[in-house]
C-alpha cells in the first residue's frame, strides 16, 4: 500500500500530478491532502481520504463530503506537512509519494527536504523535472539513464556501502555532509544505492546539458 500526499506548492505543469497518480495508484492506496493541496488534488480528479492542517486556505464549503478532516490550530509546533507525514506513517505504507513539496517558500522547501531525510519510511518528492528520495538501506532507480543524480548526507556522515549503474561509484565510504556526492550521472536503466548508518537524500533530475 502506498500513501500519496498533496501539498499546495509544486513546480510541475498542469496535469502532471494527475498523470503520475493514475499511472501508479492501486485500489488500496490512501490519499492525504494538506490545506490547499486539496484543491490541487480535486483539480486532478483525485478524491482524498484525509484533509490535514489548519485549513486556513479552505474557507467555506469548498471541501466535499467524504474525506476525514483533521484540523489543527494555526499556531502549532509542527508544520502541516510534518503532521501529514505522521498520519501517513500511522497507515504503515511501503512508500509515500509527495506532490507539491518544492517550489514554495524556501524555508518551507528546506524543511520539507529535512523531514524527508529523517523519515523512517521510504518516501519521494515527485515533480516533473526532479525527484528527491530518502534512502532506507536500499534505493532502486528505474528508467533514469542519463539523469543527473546527487547524493547528500544529512546531520552526520552516511555510509554508502555500494552503488550500481552510476558513472562515479562510492563503495564502503562514509559520505560527509559536503559536495562529495554532487552531480553524478546515471548510466544504466537500473541503478541502485545501498546504505548503512546515516541519513541520505538522493536528488534525480533531468540532464539539461
Amino acid at each position: 500500500m502506498k500513501v500519496y500526499i498533496f501539498l499546495n506548492s509544486g513546480i510541475a505543469r498542469k496535469g502532471f500530478y494527475k498523470e503520475h497518480f493514475y499511472s501508479s495508484k492501486e485500489n488500496s492506496d490512501k490519499i492525504i491532502c494538506v490545506n490547499g493541496g486539496y484543491l490541487i488534488a480535486r483539480s486532478s480528479d483525485v478524491h482524498p481520504h484525509y484533509v490535514i492542517g489548519d485549513l486556513d486556505s479552505l474557507k467555506g464549503d469548498v471541501i466535499d463530503q467524504g474525506p476525514e478532516l483533521i484540523k489543527y490550530p494555526e499556531e502549532k509546533d509542527f508544520s502541516d506537512f510534518e503532521l501529514a507525514l505522521q498520519k501517513a506513517s500511522e497507515l504503515k505504507p511501503e512508500t509515500i509519494y509527495v506532490y507539491g513539496a518544492l517550489g514554495g517558500r524556501k524555508d518551507h522547501e528546506i524543511i520539507n527536504i529535512l523531514l524527508l531525510a529523517y523519515s523512517n519510511i521510504n518516501a519521494v518528492f515527485i515533480e516533473e523535472q526532479i525527484e528527491i528520495y530518502n534512502v532506507i538501506e536500499k534505493l532502486n532507480i528505474h528508467e533514469k539513464k542519463g539523469y543527473i543524480c546527487s547524493l547528500i548526507s544529512f546531520g552526520a556522515p552516511c555510509l554508502v556501502k555500494k552503488m550500481e549503474g552510476f558513472k562515479y561509484i562510492l563503495k564502503e565510504e562514509f559520505l560527509e555532509p559536503s559536495s562529495r556526492g554532487l552531480s553524478n550521472i546515471i548510466i544504466d536503466n537500473e541503478a541502485c544505492i545501498h546504505t548503512g548508518k546515516g541519513n541520505l537524500i538522493v536528488i534525480v533530475s533531468r540532464n539539461i546539458l
